[in-house]
């Protein structure tokens, strides 16, 4: 049976829409890299990155889930 789990990068409530695009940017650059491609590959990992709004309905309808 194949095992699911997922990861998501938060930041404190009111950070600067500003800094939360830069680290978008930057975590974004970083699953796109060589080294992130080797290891989904190696691990058998799918990773994505999205913008925050995504995140967000990602988690909700996660949370949702588990409360049924």
């Amino acid at each position: 049976m194949p095992a699911e789990a997922w990861y998501g990068l938060f930041a404190p409530a009111k950070t600067p829409p500003e800094i939360i695009e830069r680290l978008n940017q930057s975590v974004t650059k970083a699953v796109q890299s060589d080294a992130f491609r080797r290891l989904s590959v190696n691990e058998g990992l799918v990773m994505a990155a999205g913008r925050p709004e995504e995140l967000d309905r990602y988690f909700l309808s996660e949370k949702s889930a588990g409360e049924k």
